[in-house]
Parts: C-alpha cells; structure tokens; sequence
C-alpha cells in the first residue's frame, strides 16, 4: 500500500515589515514543491497567511507589498484620539483591496488567526468570519492601533499571547511543524553607540520580552526559521519605505528556508524513493 505524507503546518510570526521574510520563505516551500497543509499567523504572519491560504499565489502577494508601498504609507496616516494613535480605517481599505472581501470558508488552506482579548489577556484564535477584521485584530499594536471589536471581544495583537502559534498548527493536525520567528535581533549592532535614556531602555526592554516571549512559544516546532536581522522598531519601518530593504527581506527568508529543504524532504520521503500520496 502507498504511504500517505506527513502533512506540514506553517506558523508564521508577528514582525511589522519584517513579514516580508514570510513570503520569501513560502517561496523556498514552493520552489520545492513542499505541501502546506495548515497555517497559523499572528500579526503580519496573519496577512501573509490569510492571502496565501486563499489566493495560493506568493508571486501576487510579492508584487502587491513591493508595489503598493505607498498605498501602505498611507494606511498610518489615519491619526485617532481614543484607543490608539491610528483609527485603522485606511489599513482596512488596503487589507480590503489586498485580500478582498474574503471570509475564512474561502481559504484554500486551514487557517487560524491569532489575536488577544485586551480585557482578559487571554489568546483568542479565530477561524471562522471576514479575514481582514481577523488580520486587523490581531496585528493591533497597543497603543499604536485602536483594538478591533470583533465577535464581543475586543482584541489586540496576537503577538501579546502566542507570537509564533507553532502549538496551533500542530492542534490544527501538522504532523511536520515550520515556525518563522521574525524577532531574531543582532541586538549588539542595533544598539551600538546608543545612549541608554529612558527611550532606549524601554525599547530595548520590550524587545528583549518580545524575543523572550517568541522562543518559548516555539516548543512543538520541528523546523525554526529564524533570520537575524538589525532591522527592529524604527529601521524596520525606514528600511521598508525609505531604504528599499523589502526585495532583501524575502530574499533572506528564501535563502533561510532554503537550508531546511532537504530535511523537510526526507522526512516527507521525497529523498527515499517512498510513494506518497495525499
């Protein structure tokens, strides 16, 4: 009798425009013909995954972030006075023309979208419902972004609860587990020079339970890919907008899961001569 695959899950973790690294590294799975059975994101990992899980193009959802960098500029100049400094209004539009108006029955892949409950700290995972409400609550920032009001709950940044939802994707029936950390900081280069005030303690504080935070959620992984990079906070931002950082970006997440292949490979027993089917 034929041998049925391993399935593979993919969890992809919050990281502002440091999501690119995502999409390079759906382009090594694709490249290699590597099933994706079931994804998991929190954050920028959730924009990611939901156009992915849909529309099953990576090539499509490269070209809109490259070159709809303006329209994403604009989505911050949405100033709010009561829950956060951005109202998200605009974000909504361009999360609209970048997946449409889609609900989780539409995508092509499993997904779970994770975001928080700002009242009782508690992970919420969403899977059912419109996709970029999903995305917005779960990428909503404190501070930075109104919390989203979604299903009686007012949620918040996934990231604050399970900022690599690598324990989701297994739940979900990932027998192979992929986890993308975007939180892998060259702190020593970052903060080289920099004095320590009050601003960047509290910065480097916050990275430093953020990282924290992001290792302890990886424990059902099988594979990390996690690139290191000296773009955090501010630079990311800059680099994305200003310095045309984003083709590098996917570049270094291809070139990371790049490494993997092989194992993933033999574990699937692509290498082995086994027969597979799905």
């Amino acid at each position: 009798m034929p041998q049925k695959r391993k399935t593979i899950g993919l969890a992809l973790g919050g990281g502002f425009t440091r999501g690119l690294i995502h999409v390079g590294v759906i382009k090594a799975l694709v490249k290699n013909n590597i099933p994706i059975d079931f994804m998991a994101g929190t954050s920028v990992g959730a924009l990611v995954g939901a156009h992915y899980s849909v529309y099953e193009n990576i090539e499509e959802l490269e070209e809109k972030a490259i070159k709809s960098k303006s329209h994403a500029f604009y989505s911050f100049l949405d100033p709010s006075f009561n829950g956060g400094i951005i109202k998200g209004k605009r974000l909504e539009k361009l999360l609209t023309d970048w997946i449409g108006k889609k609900n989780f029955s539409n995508t092509a892949i499993p997904l779970t979208v994770i975001a928080t409950d700002i009242n009782t700290g508690e992970e919420v995972d969403i899977v059912k419902g419109d996709l970029v409400s999903a995305i917005m609550a779960s990428s909503a920032i404190p501070i930075l972004y109104k919390p989203v009001k979604r299903d009686r709950k007012v949620l918040v940044d996934g990231g604050l609860s399970n900022p690599v939802p690598d324990n989701i994707v297994k739940k979900m029936g990932a027998d192979i587990v992929i986890s993308v950390c975007l939180d892998n900081y060259n702190y020593s280069k970052i903060y080289k020079g920099s004095k320590l005030n009050i601003i960047n303690v509290a910065s480097r504080a916050f990275n430093i339970i953020w990282r924290n935070l992001s290792r302890s959620s990886m424990k059902n992984s099988d594979f990390i890919i996690e690139p290191k990079t000296d773009l955090v906070g501010f630079y990311s931002f800059k680099g994305y907008f200003m310095d045309k950082i984003d083709q590098k970006f996917i570049n270094l997440g291809q070139k990371e899961a790049e490494k993997i292949i092989p194992a993933i490979k033999k574990l699937l027993g692509i290498d082995t001569g086994k027969a597979i089917i799905n």
